[in-house]
């Protein structure tokens, strides 16, 4: 498929001294090219079979068939290309040519300088059909569907969309409309199509329903562009299947929605009890059970769907649940028959999935789940129930020490800090109240007082009274956050997680390139969910506003020494070296319009949980640095 690969030529002529000349000039004219010569068609057959040439070119007249019945012959079992070239051609012969799939046509001059057009005919024919072939070779081999829209009719249809709709073959489909397999509205078609009026992309990116041969209804998400095929306006459409990442999306979704019931539960029964619930409503296993580790034995706590066991198992014997809690990691068996190291509990299984609940670099509790039948568990399963088990490892330290982890000083300190930094808040909330939001009431007054006596001077008091009311709503959006950057619930949240469905939400101009890199793991603090997006969202926010004429935005999340770390860059003009030293102060902005608490809500938000804010700035833009605790397990 290289195009820079010798060219393989076939000529077929029954006069040998043209045979010859062909083959110097050819040669000499491009290096690229190799000839081979046959002195009749039947010869020029068994040469093709035998060496797949890259082109032929052929005489028309000659003894046994002429060039047109050759080329017919050679499309029997191949497309390559057929080059007509003849000295006693007409134009009846040429349109004869054409019509029977030949691909080029030229007539035989006596001028040698005529060998360069055929050189160049030669080398244009291969290269399209290369070039063709490697595009058949991509569409064909493609693990997305390719499909060509016209209007709402299939054009084209390549094989593994045909697989996606549960089809060996493409067959029935061309010609077709779209809605007749898409579980969509035309206009919904139409608006993911084009990507709705707003958007002028050249690519768009949707979801649709689809309904497979089996009636199965299944979601891809599908690319399209649109594009001239066979002189009409279409549409070219990637394929791919998410049914399974949609379900895996949802199913995550719900475990971190119901786990929240985890963290009301102070009991290992409670505890259990809920986890129990959660891994029944949201993964549907058969046999679930919650085991703890006590003194060297596996005990089950609580067990659902199979008849009550009453099992202490050694963590040296046998066991897929006494290996996880050994060895401190998941395990997945889907098929049990003949494992020396199942144990057979109250019912036979035979597939199996245990994750330990590692808390401290030690399993407190293993989380197990087992079925009848075979292959049932699958890498999502252990992904999701992996996941569980940070939840219930949260849920666990907290029945272990009443105050989740943290030392009666730690918890005396925190408190301290919390009601000073109240105080301070307060100070400057009755600061504003007293000072600017009372002034700009009173101005307010003041002009409805003249007013009500001297109407005539509406047209001058007006503006006035605008000033003041904008200023009296800025000093109320002031005290608000101030209020709100001043408390500190306790809670759980993923750093990757907050910033992805952050980054997926937020508005950012197109002149503005974004480049998010996540780290693999999970990346768990101890802090309100909402306070945290706040805080990226306003790192975010600045960085763009930092970009007015465009540039690159980059995210970066890594761990470093028990923390998590979240550098937000621009390339703006920077910060200026004197603003530096105020940057994180309250009520300190250099934007128009800005309350000035943006930052100073950062620091402070960070620093009641152990974390910081730092800025780095030259001439080639900002960097935000803030580093979260992690809690550890």
């Amino acid at each position: 498929m290289d195009k820079r690969r010798p060219i393989k030529i076939l000529h077929v002529d029954d006069e040998g001294s043209h045979l010859e000349f062909t083959k110097i000039f050819l040669e000499e004219l491009d290096e690229g090219v190799v000839v081979d010569s046959a002195t009749n068609p039947e010869e020029a057959l068994k040469l093709q079979e035998k060496n797949s040439y890259d082109c032929i070119v052929s005489d028309y007249k000659m003894l046994s068939m002429d060039g047109i019945e050759l080329a017919q012959r050679v499309r029997r079992s191949s497309n390559v290309p057929f080059i007509l070239y003849t000295g006693q051609g007409s134009e009846e012969v040429a349109e004869q040519a054409f019509e029977a799939g030949i691909d080029d046509y030229l007539k035989k001059e006596p001028d040698p300088s005529h060998y360069q057009i055929l050189a160049k005919r030669v080398r244009q024919n291969v290269d399209k059909y290369r070039t063709d072939q490697l595009y058949k070779k991509v569409v064909n081999e493609s693990r997305d569907g390719i499909i060509i829209l016209t209007g709402m009719d299939i054009a084209f249809m390549n094989q593994a969309a045909a697989e996606l709709f549960g089809c060996k073959t493409t067959d029935g489909f061309i010609g077709r409309s779209a809605l007749e397999y898409l579980v969509e509205t035309e206009q919904r078609l139409r608006q993911c199509l084009s990507g709705g009026p707003e958007e002028d992309e050249v690519s768009h990116l949707a979801e649709v329903k689809y309904r497979t041969a089996s009636g199965a209804i299944r979601v891809a998400e599908v690319s399209s562009s649109t594009i001239n095929y066979l002189g009409q306006e279409a549409h070219l459409c990637f394929f791919r299947d998410i049914t399974r990442r949609k379900r895996m999306e949802e199913r995550l979704a719900a475990l971190h929605q119901q786990a929240s019931k985890l963290a009301q539960q102070r009991t290992l029964e409670t505890v259990a009890e809920a986890t129990l619930d959660i891994m029944q409503t949201v993964f549907e296993y058969q046999m679930v059970s919650f085991q703890v580790v006590e003194d060297r034995y596996l005990k089950t706590v609580n067990l659902r769907g199979a008849p009550p066991l009453n099992l202490s198992l050694p963590l040296d014997g046998k066991g897929i649940t006494v290996k996880a809690a050994r060895e401190k990691h998941s395990i997945l068996v889907n098929d049990l028959r003949g494992r020396e190291d199942y144990f057979k509990g109250s019912m036979e299984s035979m597939s199996e999935l245990a994750v330990p609940v590692v808390l401290d670099g030690e399993t407190v509790a293993v989380l197990n789940v087992e079925s009848k039948e075979l292959d049932d568990f699958t890498e999502d399963d252990r992904k999701l129930l992996e996941t569980l088990t940070y939840h219930v490892a949260f849920a666990l330290n907290r029945e272990r020490d009443g105050n989740g982890g943290v030392t009666g000083e730690a918890v005396k300190a925190i408190r301290l800090d919390y009601a000073l930094g109240r105080l301070e808040d307060a100070e400057k909330v009755s600061s504003l109240v007293r000072g600017q939001l009372r002034d700009s009431l009173r101005s307010i007054k003041n002009a409805s007082g003249i007013l009500m006596d001297q109407p005539d001077m509406l047209p001058d008091l007006v503006s006035s009274i605008d000033r003041e009311a904008d200023h009296a709503s800025k000093v109320a959006e002031m005290i608000t956050e101030t209020l709100e950057a001043s408390g500190r619930d306790e809670n759980y949240v993923e750093i990757n997680q907050i910033v992805k469905a952050l980054m997926g939400s937020m508005y950012i101009p197109r002149s503005v390139e974004t480049k998010v890199s996540y780290k693999s793991g999970l990346l768990v603090s101890e802090m309100r969910r909402d306070k945290m997006t706040r805080v990226v969202e306003n790192l975010v926010r600045n960085a763009v506003e930092a970009m007015p004429d465009g540039g690159t935005l980059e995210v970066n999340i890594s761990q470093r020494q028990g923390n998590a770390v979240i550098e937000v860059r621009d390339e703006g003009e920077g910060i200026p070296p004197e603003a530096m030293d105020r940057l994180f102060e309250p009520f300190n902005s250099t934007k128009q319009g800005h309350a000035g608490l943006g930052l100073a809500f950062c620091k402070r938000t960070l620093e009641s949980i152990g974390g910081s804010i730092e800025a780095e700035a030259d001439e080639t833009g900002t960097t935000m640095v803030v580093t979260v605790p992690l809690r550890s397990f």
